[in-house]
């Protein structure tokens, strides 16, 4: 099959077009199926992530509808996890049980929250997530980091305006940590 497409057919503009819609519509589909997950992952987990654009400090949050006790605990960090903060680690919405979920299913959880301080670890991790696309088949990169990316391009960053996106691009760490949630024998 491949020598007939490389050999006989790839200089046929009807062929090229042909495989070009084909593919583009695998991406919409993968891309659609990656939201379908994200959704129920998150409605079966509290909601998915509670962003809070603009300022990160504890006044602000409280404003924003957190209690006095989490908003300090996040505008302090020490809520933090690798990308986003966790409003409730010893209790997930799904379980009531502390939580044992990977740092990727965050993002489906109503625990989560993102602030702009989470930014620059966010837009390293979409980095980190674009390396491993080019690393993986489309089918697997889309099961295993599709729904994850699905929520912080559509329902996080979406939030924030660009000037937020850009400064925080500025501060973006190198390391993405995205390593250290994956089982070394699933790495490309």
């Amino acid at each position: 099959m491949q020598v007939l497409f490389r050999n006989y057919l790839s200089g046929d503009p009807v062929i090229t077009s042909w495989a070009e819609e084909v593919l583009g519509e695998a991406s919409v589909d993968a891309e659609q199926a990656a939201r379908r997950a994200h959704d129920q992952a998150a409605q079966a987990a509290g909601g998915g992530p509670r962003v809070v654009p603009g300022p990160g400090d504890a006044e602000a949050l409280t404003e924003s509808g957190l209690d006095a006790d989490t908003a300090r605990q996040t505008a302090q960090g020490s809520l933090d996890t690798g990308w986003t903060a966790c409003a409730d680690h010893d209790r997930h919405p799904l379980t009531q049980q502390p939580c044992q979920v990977t740092f990727l299913d965050c993002f489906h959880c109503g625990n989560c929250l993102g602030t702009r301080d989470h930014l620059p670890r966010l837009l390293s991790l979409l980095d980190a997530l674009a390396q491993r696309r080019l690393e993986l088949s489309d089918e697997v990169w889309w099961q295993r980091y599709g729904p994850a990316w699905v929520a912080i391009r559509q329902d996080i960053l979406v939030k924030f305006t660009p000037a937020e996106l850009q400064q925080a691009r500025a501060e973006q760490p190198h390391d993405a940590l995205l390593d250290l949630v994956e089982n070394p024998w699933e790495l490309p």
